[in-house]
C-alpha cells in the first residue's frame, strides 16, 4: 500500500502540522507492508508521486492534480472540517475520511475558557490592566457569577460536543444538547432533536455551536434565535462562522438581547478591520486557533491508524466522510 503524505509548510501552522520520523515509523510498526513518501506540498514534488499513490495524508487538496490518480483510493484529510472538497471529488469513488476528534481535547477546553472569563469578569480586568493600568475592585463593575448549577446548551453532539459535556459535569452544570438522531448521552441531561433548538436556546446560560457547516446549518443563528435566548446568556461558537449572520449577531450584542459572546470562528476570516465585533465589550475573540494543540499530529496518526485498520479489513471506516453532507 503505497502512502504520499503531504507536508503542510505554511508558516502560521508550523510545527504543528508536520508529521515526523515518529509519526510515520508508527504507521510502519503497525503496517509494515506501507510504504510512505513525504513531499512538501509544492505541485512539483507531489507530481513525481502521485501517479502511484494509492492514499494521500493532506491538511489540503489545492496541488493535486487529479487528473493523475488514477491508483488513488483514499484520502485522508488532517482537519476536521471538509466544507472545501470539490464537486470532483465528492462524485468520485475515492473514499474520503477527516480527522474527526483530533480537536475535542482543546476545543472543549477553549470553551470552557470563554466561559470562566465571562463568569469571573476576567475579561473586563484584563481590559482595564491593558488599557488603564487601574486597580478597580467593585462588585458592580465585577459582577462575577459561578459555571455550578448553570444550564449550557451544546448545539451539535459530535466527539467535541461529548467532550464539551464531560467537563460541564465536572462543574455541575445541567447539559441540554441537539443532535440529529437524539438518544441516551452519558453526561447530558435533556437530548433533543433540532425541533426542540427554540427550547434550549430559552432554556440555557451558556449556547455553544459545535456544528458543521451544512446548507441546513447555514445562517442557522438569525436575529430571531438570538431573541429566544435569555438576556444573561453567553453565546460561543467553535464550530462555522457561516453558521451566524454575523451582522445578526453584532445587533443582538448592541440591543442586549443576549449578554456577550465567545467567537473563534466568523463568517469573514480574517475578521475585517472595520468589523463592530472588535470594539464590543461584552465579546471576547479569537482568531480561529481553539483546535490548536501540539500533540495535533499525535492523534491525526492514531485517528488515521484507526481508520486504516477498517480500510484493511473491510470495515466501514469511523471517520469516513459523508459526501452528500461534507462531514
Amino acid at each position: 500500500m503505497k502512502i504520499l503524505i503531504i507536508q503542510n509548510r505554511e508558516e502560521i501552522l508550523n510545527p504543528m502540522l508536520q508529521l515526523n520520523e515518529n509519526h510515520t515509523s508508527i504507521i510502519k510498526k503497525q503496517f509494515p507492508d506501507a510504504e510512505i513518501t513525504v513531499v512538501d506540498d509544492v505541485k512539483d514534488e507531489i507530481d513525481t508521486k502521485i501517479d502511484e499513490t494509492e492514499i494521500i495524508i493532506t491538511s489540503r487538496l489545492h496541488n493535486i492534480d487529479f487528473q493523475k490518480t488514477e491508483n488513488l483510493k483514499w484520502i485522508h484529510v488532517t482537519a476536521a472540517g471538509v466544507d472545501f472538497l470539490s464537486d470532483d471529488l465528492l462524485n468520485s469513488d475515492v473514499l474520503i475520511t477527516n480527522s474527526s476528534g483530533v480537536h475535542s481535547i482543546p476545543i472543549a477546553e477553549h470553551v470552557f475558557a470563554f466561559m470562566l472569563m465571562f463568569e469571573r469578569q476576567i475579561h473586563k480586568s484584563f481590559r482595564i490592566q491593558v488599557e488603564e493600568k487601574k486597580w478597580v475592585r467593585n462588585f458592580k463593575f465585577q459582577n462575577v457569577s459561578e459555571l455550578h448549577g448553570k444550564t449550557i446548551g451544546i448545539i451539535g453532539l459530535g466527539r467535541i460536543g461529548r467532550k464539551i459535556a464531560q467537563l460541564a459535569k465536572a462543574f455541575d452544570m445541567k447539559v441540554l444538547a441537539i443532535v440529529r438522531n437524539p438518544r441516551e448521552e452519558k453526561n447530558v441531561d435533556e437530548m433533543y432533536d433540532m425541533k426542540g433548538l427554540d427550547n434550549v436556546l430559552e432554556t440555557s446560560d451558556y449556547v455553544v455551536v459545535c456544528l458543521p457547516l451544512t446548507k441546513e446549518t447555514q445562517h442557522l443563528f438569525d436575529y430571531e434565535k438570538f431573541s429566544k435566548m435569555k438576556s444573561s446568556t453567553y453565546f460561543i461558537n467553535i464550530g462555522r462562522g457561516k453558521i451566524v449572520k454575523e451582522n445578526d449577531l453584532i445587533k443582538a450584542l448592541k440591543d442586549n438581547i443576549i449578554a456577550g459572546a465567545g467567537l473563534d470562528v466568523f463568517e469573514d476570516e480574517p475578521l475585517p478591520d472595520d468589523s463592530e465585533l472588535w470594539n464590543l465589550e461584552n465579546v471576547i475573540i479569537t482568531p480561529h486557533y481553539s483546535g490548536w494543540t501540539p500533540y495535533y499530529m499525535d492523534r491525526v496518526v492514531d485517528i488515521f491508524c484507526e481508520n486504516m485498520k477498517a480500510f484493511l479489513e473491510g470495515r466501514r471506516m469511523p471517520n469516513l466522510v459523508d459526501k452528500d453532507r461534507k462531514y
